[in-house]
C-alpha cells in the first residue's frame, strides 16, 4: 500500500497523470488502508499507525476535498510524506516503541526465569529442572 501511494504522489508530481478525483480517491484508499495496516489475511485487525503514514493520508484527504489546492508545493510535500511513509514510517511517530513486541519479550524473559529455576508466571510443576 505504501509503494502504490508513493507511486501515485509522484505521477500526480511528475504531471503524468492529473489531480482528477479518480486519482485522489484511489490516493486516500491507499493512503488510508497504509495508515491502519491492513492485512488481506486479518481483515478485521485495524493497528492505527500514528505516524507519517497519518500525514499521508491527511494530506491526501484534504487534496480530495478541495481544502488545499492540488498546486506543486502540496503536491511535493505529498510525495515527501509518502516517500518516508515507505522506507521510514516510524520516523516521526506518536505512541508505544514496542508495539508488537510484547510476546517475544514474554516468552525471553520466561527462558531467562526458566535458567535460574523459577518462572514469573507461576510454577509448572516441572521438578526435573
Amino acid at each position: 500500500m505504501r509503494l502504490l501511494t508513493f507511486i501515485i504522489a509522484l505521477l500526480l508530481l511528475g504531471g503524468a497523470v492529473g489531480p482528477t478525483r479518480g486519482w485522489l480517491i484511489a490516493l486516500v484508499v491507499l493512503a488510508g488502508l497504509a495508515a491502519v495496516r491492513w492485512r488481506s489475511w486479518r481483515p478485521f485487525s485495524l493497528r492505527p499507525a500514528f505516524d507519517v503514514r497519518l500525514a499521508t493520508f491527511v494530506v491526501a484527504v484534504l487534496l480530495l476535498a478541495g481544502v488545499i489546492e492540488p498546486t506543486r508545493g502540496w503536491l511535493i510535500g505529498l510525495s515527501i510524506a509518502a516517500g518516508i511513509a515507505m522506507v521510514m514510517p516510524r520516523l516521526f511517530s506518536v505512541g508505544p516503541a514496542h508495539e508488537g513486541r510484547w510476546a517475544p519479550t514474554r516468552a525471553r524473559v520466561r527462558v531467562a526465569h526458566r535458567r535460574r529455576g523459577s518462572t514469573p508466571y507461576g510454577w509448572d510443576e516441572d521438578g526435573w529442572r
